[in-house]
């Protein structure tokens, strides 16, 4: 690190115990680094965050309990310098220009190698704002997209998941439909409200509704 004798304090929110074991090993072969605390829910980090003031908290994007973006806004009243690092399975553009945009330093994919984690972790805690190379062109092309007013392009999937939330079931019972794991129905929802520009179920199928996704 650049400042002398200062190490850069930790948190991690995750509820997956390898991604922390990763973590704390990565941490391990790192002397400017400490990890102050290892929570699993959204409403523990926000708790924690708050009490400690780390420097750096790397938040999962699908907690159980709030989603990381929620964890951004409801930080931003309180001020702080704790810069977020949003992590997640899914590299979607919709979703990193989300982050991006409620605040996050940067947003980092779960499979990164532990170099690629510690060198994130620094420069965001020297204050740069990282977007891994495989992300940028993503990125640019939501923002383009946005300015230019374009109607949101949903995967199969996630108007499959769309479609099942109209229907009024709940995340558990789509997972249990499609075969699929719940943390992954919900990342799809997070994708599908970014793509819409909102922030709820009932928003995301009103949304859709109107635009005729769901014709």
């Amino acid at each position: 690190m650049t400042t002398v004798g200062k190490r850069t304090r930790l948190l991690v929110a995750d509820d997956h115990p390898l991604y922390h074991e990763g973590v704390a090993r990565a941490v391990s072969t790192a002397p400017w680094l400490e990890l102050v605390a290892r929570v699993e829910l959204a409403r523990d980090a926000l708790d924690e965050i708050r009490r400690l003031k780390p420097d750096v908290a790397l938040v999962d994007l699908g907690l159980p309990d709030l989603d990381g973006i929620a964890v951004l806004e409801l930080l931003k009243p309180d001020a702080l310098d704790t810069r977020v690092v949003i992590v997640s399975a899914s590299e979607d553009r919709a979703m990193v220009y989300r982050a991006i945009a409620a605040g996050a330093r940067a947003y980092l994919s779960k499979v990164s190698s532990a170099t690629t984690l510690l060198s994130t972790i620094e420069a965001v805690a020297r204050g740069e704002t990282v977007i891994p190379p495989s992300m940028q062109a993503g990125l640019a092309e939501e923002i383009r997209a946005r300015q230019a007013g374009d109607q949101p392009v949903l995967t199969a999937r996630e108007l499959e998941v769309l479609r099942h939330t109209a229907e009024g079931m709940s995340a558990p019972e789509i997972a249990e439909e499609l075969v699929l794991g719940v943390t992954t129905v919900k990342t799809h929802l997070h994708n599908v409200y970014g793509k819409l520009g909102v922030s709820d179920r009932a928003a995301a199928v009103a949304v859709a509704i109107r635009r005729g996704l769901l014709g």
